[in-house]
């Protein structure tokens, strides 16, 4: 059976929605952190992530590669499956990567990454919570539709699947990492897993509110399917354990139209660094 577009993205969301009750289930959404504002942020961020600038971005990338590179087009169709699988995975959360790390370098960007870190809790929604400027200019995007056209496409599919897992699962609330480190025969494992993919332990503590804790690692851990890029380019912080605070150590909580929306939207509260 071949995999499809629809049908890989109706797995995800079957996936989102399974974790998304299992958070729930542990009480999670009933913090008083979670104030409608918070939930605002979420859907629209969901809705903006996936219905508008995904779409759009593949669209307009499809056009320019069909207009001037329609001579490449599936020339990689009669690679091995098993290694389009690998390449596509590779390359496309490499960018990610790079993109990433960016945001957390750059003033412009990170204000446009920033309502992905000011959520109050990890939870499965973050994975859609970015500005449309972070989206709409989100690169491994372009690359993952420049290995559809090359001939990947089915490969692409498959390894995105693989890369929604792991990127929903370490976002999420739910720490199933956490008893695994104290299964003694797993431990060879685990120091593998942690060094290889994204946990919830690692990711957790990208998101900390702050480095003091000797867990948090803001400018770090910045992987979201492959933990692999931290440990090559020195960006890597491993202590399996779980910052108490997560979001922003500074926040005002600008409405939701100005955290996606900005620049178009400015704040109000001059305290804010989205008001400049």
């Amino acid at each position: 059976m071949k995999f499809t577009d629809s049908h890989i993205y109706y797995e995800i969301l079957i996936l989102f929605a399974v974790i998304s009750f299992a958070e729930a289930f542990t009480g999670l959404y009933k913090s008083e952190k979670w104030s409608r504002n918070e939930w605002y942020i979420n859907f629209a961020g969901l809705f903006l992530s996936s219905i508008i600038t995904r779409p759009l971005s593949f669209l307009l990338s499809a056009y320019v590669l069909n207009y001037f590179f329609a001579d490449y087009y599936n020339v990689f169709e009669n690679v091995p499956l098993w290694a389009g699988v690998l390449i596509t995975a590779l390359l496309e959360d490499f960018t990610q990567y790079w993109w990433h790390r960016a945001a957390h370098t750059y003033t412009w960007l990170w204000k446009g990454h920033r309502v992905h870190h000011s959520a109050p809790e990890m939870s499965v929604f973050l994975t859609g919570r970015n500005s449309w400027v972070y989206l709409l200019l989100f690169p491994p995007r372009i690359v993952s539709t420049v290995l559809i056209f090359l001939g990947f496409g089915q490969a692409f599919l498959i390894g995105y699947f693989f890369k929604a897992l792991i990127g929903i699962s370490a976002h999420s609330s739910v720490r199933w990492d956490k008893p695994l480190y104290a299964i003694k025969w797993l431990h060879p494992v685990m120091w593998v897993l942690e060094r290889t993919i994204s946990t919830p332990a690692t990711h957790h503590a990208h998101h900390a509110a702050t480095d003091a804790d000797g867990i948090g690692v803001i400018n770090g851990n910045y992987g979201n399917m492959f933990f692999i890029w931290d440990m090559l380019f020195g960006t890597a912080k491993i202590t399996r354990e779980f910052s108490e605070h997560i979001g922003l150590e500074d926040y005002q909580e600008e409405p939701w139209y100005v955290q996606l929306g900005y620049p178009l939207f400015k704040s109000s509260d001059q305290r804010s660094e989205l008001s400049k």
